[in-house]
């Protein structure tokens, strides 16, 4: 069961910033909350209600549950004293298999941190005992799909025109279900 303290995975400093992964903690409520509205006023998120503190305390009350009883787990990416950036490994439909849910804030992409949050959660997928990992991707984000496929993960279906999207140049993206053997 987690601490308040949260379990250390990973320190490094990039461009000037010291950059920590590790679990989340019922602490991390204000920031969390604050990296979900500023991922929805990015136009990162999907529904405006992930902006809300209420829905933030209920996520994060659901990710800490999961690692609580083993089932999954949030790592958090900590810079400039504030959550940047999440990881998740949540209950997939398959015995043997985890989903894998990634957010950045725009201002720390491309430090790394994205490609470090997946590594990290493929070691805490293999402690699950979990065999593959899946995740789902708009076809409107092609910076995501790009670190998916060089991570190892290949497309193994997809929906077209799913959801609309403000990144799309039809307002509608597809969504792309991706899986990776571990």
């Amino acid at each position: 069961m987690p601490t308040d303290e949260g379990r250390f995975v990973e320190e490094w400093e990039r461009d000037g910033r010291r950059i920590t992964i590790r679990t989340a903690r019922w602490s991390d409520l204000d920031s969390y909350a604050e990296m979900h509205r500023t991922l929805y006023q990015e136009r990162v998120m999907a529904a405006p209600r992930n902006a809300d503190m209420r829905v933030g305390g209920e996520l994060l009350g659901k990710m800490l549950t999961h690692d609580a009883a083993g089932t999954g787990i949030l790592l958090v990416a900590e810079a400039d004293g504030r959550i940047v950036a999440e990881g998740t490994l949540t209950p997939s439909h398959g015995d043997r298999s985890i989903t894998l849910g990634l957010l950045v804030l725009r201002e720390y992409r491309d430090m790394g941190i994205g490609r470090r949050l997946m590594r990290a959660l493929e070691v805490e997928a293999r402690r699950l005992g979990k065999e593959r990992m899946d995740l789902t991707v708009w076809s409107a984000n092609p910076r995501a799909y790009h670190l998916y496929t060089s991570m190892g993960y290949r497309e193994m279906g997809r929906f077209p025109r799913w959801i609309r999207s403000d990144l799309a140049p039809t307002g509608i993206s597809d969504l792309v279900w991706m899986i990776k053997d571990l």
